[in-house]
């Protein structure tokens, strides 16, 4: 997974706006600073060095948000549903959001194969535009989320048509055309048997 350090978010999202890397996981150099000019004092010079770091910090630190601002490229979230545990404040879900919060203009497609059966576990989905402060039902996912909940599953099945509807969600199945399934009895030996057995013993 592409999240499995909270230390690489930085990195990741340097490497994605095509940055030089943070220093702090190894990612590209930064350019070296000019020199200043002698100063005989040493307490005046020490000033001087931090005054310059800190502003090459804080330049460096204004440039990384413009470029997180600027960027509208697209993140795949694959397996996305690793992240459904927002309310039980996962070390995953707290990534993908914040990755999403980082790069506010970037195109987000979230990937998986394991359907929704509570509506809790779209929380992290916050690029679908279903709820937020633009929207005028539901301004916050909590109140999206109470007002499904009161509906039941009719209420997820009408959302599901209408997420189709606006081409915000697709749906793919494996054609079962050609296939064959046969029904096949596999004699054990006597050794599978006692393996099998043991096994048993032991998980009991």
């Amino acid at each position: 997974s592409l999240l499995v350090s909270g230390k690489r978010i930085d990195d990741i999202i340097n490497w994605l706006v095509g940055g030089t890397g943070t220093g702090g996981g190894g990612g590209g150099k930064r350019e070296s600073s000019t020199s200043l000019p002698f100063i005989s004092t040493a307490t005046a010079s020490n000033l001087s060095s931090v005054v310059e770091k800190a502003q090459q910090n804080h330049t460096i630190k204004m440039k990384q948000q413009q470029a997180e601002q600027n960027y509208n490229g697209i993140i795949i979230f694959d397996e996305a549903h690793k992240a459904k545990n927002l309310s039980s404040d996962t070390k995953t879900a707290k990534l993908v959001m914040l990755l999403q919060e980082r790069l506010p203009n970037a195109r987000v497609l979230y990937c998986s194969a394991t359907g929704v059966s509570d509506i809790a576990h779209m929380a992290y989905a916050t690029r679908l535009g279903l709820w937020g402060s633009h929207h005028t039902h539901y301004p916050t996912f909590d109140t999206f989320q109470s007002v499904l909940e009161k509906r039941g599953v009719g209420a997820m099945e009408m959302l599901a048509l209408e997420m189709k509807r606006k081409g915000m969600f697709i749906a793919r199945t494996l054609s079962w055309d050609g296939a064959r399934f046969d029904t096949v009895t596999v004699h054990l030996t006597s050794r599978q048997v006692m393996r099998y057995n043991n096994a048993v013993k032991w998980w009991n």
